[in-house]
């Protein structure tokens, strides 16, 4: 039998409290929780399996529900079919769901989340790259659902559980971190050693040894050799942060407030390569 999961989205704050959105930002707006919805909902129902496209989700169709009269209150709903929701059971999807989103969401607009259900735990471990390919296939849908903060930074948009309250809260805050600046900064010879690495999707992490910091990283149009090198640092330095360094030429790209998001790798080398 489907199962259905409801929620609210609000829009508070600025313009909305008198009753007023605009027309293109409210659809931008909409268009990017159907696109976030999406994603998130396909890696909870496959193994943490990261999507970059928020099309449609197999077996799940998302419903928008009439609003109330003279608010900024929309209705949704989730219908998840029999076939879809067999490998988390139907008895822990809803727990699930609102697990995986409040901790995805919260990760991808640049706050700590925490997973509570043990379902959502594996589902996370089973993708060591998640939270890195979730939170760039997140980028744009969340600047969308943004829209209307953007030009109106007093609004907060609330994605509200019945009966329990506020789950996930965007604001300006989280306006600036999925928001990267234009122009990223070109940095050469970036010295440190991989400590994460899918290799088929380029994504993983990277610590620098200079800011000593872990930064995540995308590495997509390296050549074979350059993609060995990530992988030769990250066995190297597996169990050792002070072996595996190479050297590393990055588009440092930085949120809206001046934080490093991300490198971009456009080159790897061993450190006796020229």
């Amino acid at each position: 039998m489907p199962q259905e999961i409801k929620f609210i989205i609000r829009y508070t704050g600025g313009t909305a409290d008198d009753r007023r959105l605009d027309l293109y930002d409210a659809s931008r707006s909409m268009a990017g929780l159907a696109k976030a919805l999406s994603i998130t909902v396909h890696a909870l129902l496959n193994d943490g399996e990261v999507k970059r496209k928020g099309d449609s989700t197999h077996g799940v169709n998302f419903l928008l529900h009439p609003s109330r009269q003279g608010s900024f209150i929309e209705f949704v709903s989730i219908i998840f079919e029999d076939d879809v929701i067999k490998g988390i059971g139907a008895s822990i999807l809803s727990a699930a769901f609102w697990d995986f989103i409040k901790y995805t969401w919260r990760e991808a607009t640049g706050r700590e989340g925490e997973l509570e259900e043990p379902s959502t735990r594996r589902i996370v471990n089973r993708n060591p790259s998640y939270e890195d390919e979730i939170s760039r296939s997140l980028e744009n849908p969340l600047q969308e659902l943004h829209r209307p903060i953007a030009n109106d930074n007093d609004i907060k948009i609330e994605i509200t559980r019945p009966r329990v309250g506020v789950v996930v809260e965007f604001n300006r805050a989280t306006l600036d971190y999925v928001m990267s600046e234009e122009d990223p900064v070109i940095e050469s010879d970036v010295f440190g050693n991989v400590t994460k690495y899918n290799n088929l999707s380029g994504i993983g992490r990277f610590y620098d040894n200079v800011r000593e910091k872990t930064v995540s990283f995308h590495s997509s149009q390296l050549d074979d050799e350059q993609k060995r090198t990530l992988t030769w640092s990250l066995h190297n330095s597996n169990g050792n942060n002070a072996a595996g360094k190479i050297l590393i030429d990055v588009q440092v790209i930085k949120t809206h407030a001046g934080h490093i998001k991300r490198y971009t790798i456009t080159d790897a080398r061993r450190q006796n390569q020229n």
